[in-house]
């Protein structure tokens, strides 16, 4: 993989659990892949509207510096 990889994860997510997560984090970076990743207090997404704008800005400036434009 070389294309940097960004992984918003729920702590409490039933669909995704995230120590699946971290197992994959865990072996991106065995390969040193780039990636971040942010992890909220919900589930599988957030319908609080504060943490969805969060995270779409999180998204944003991600795609901005994987594209060196920021």
């Amino acid at each position: 993989m070389r294309a940097p990889v960004l992984v918003l994860a729920g702590e409490n997510d039933p669909r995704c659990p995230i120590r699946q997560i971290d197992n994959y984090l865990d072996r991106l970076a065995e390969r040193g892949a780039p990636y971040e990743t942010y992890r909220y207090d919900a589930g599988h997404g957030s319908l609080v509207v504060a943490e969805t704008i969060k995270q779409s800005a999180i998204e944003v400036y991600f795609a901005l510096r994987a594209l060196k434009l920021r």
